[in-house]
């Protein structure tokens, strides 16, 4: 995804794909593996990298953040149950090339680093992963599933996706004159 347009299209798409597969029956539940357990699809390299990558883009502020609804352990329940063999190989390629990647970049395990340094390395991995180039495509899908696997969760649909009312008075027909 590279545009906000996109991101919210994906959102939308998913939320409402979400509620009326639920509605066949329960046949596309995804079952979230604990984060306590051993998980289905990720090696331990790929969950740790999962869990750190989700927690800079959604930290806990006033509202649950991605490692608080569990969003790797989402994924891994979604490569494991739902995902066909295509995009789980393709999923499990982009994660390494993100490790090599950052662990380039950070001269280092990223998973390991202090969280300034670790937000710094992503912000910058980010911005070029948005920016004008076509690179880090695999990166922009993870963004995307971490985005999109955080609202398809009860907090992060409740706490998060919340409408609230411009402050001050809405007038819905103003007359708009130069001076």
């Amino acid at each position: 995804m590279t545009t906000r347009r996109e991101v919210l299209q994906g959102l939308i798409i998913s939320l409402g794909g979400a509620s009326a597969l639920t509605a066949c029956g329960g046949m596309a539940t995804v079952m979230s593996t604990h984060p306590q357990t051993a998980p289905r699809f990720y090696t331990a390299r790929e969950w740790a990298l999962v869990a750190r990558v989700s927690e800079l883009i959604i930290p806990r502020t006033e509202t649950p953040g991605a490692l608080d609804v569990n969003v790797s352990g989402y994924l891994d329940g979604l490569m494991a149950d739902w995902a066909s063999a295509e995009t789980s190989t393709s999923h499990r390629q982009e994660l390494a090339q993100l490790d090599a990647e950052l662990l380039r970049r950070a001269g280092g395990d990223f998973v390991a680093l202090e969280a300034g340094a670790a937000e710094a390395t992503l912000a910058q991995l980010d911005a070029e992963a948005f920016g004008a180039g076509d690179n880090l495509g695999g990166y922009r899908r993870l963004k995307g599933y971490i985005t999109q696997s955080y609202f398809a969760t009860e907090d992060g649909a409740l706490e998060e996706l919340k409408w609230v009312a411009v402050p001050g008075r809405w007038d819905p027909a103003v007359d708009i004159s130069r001076r």
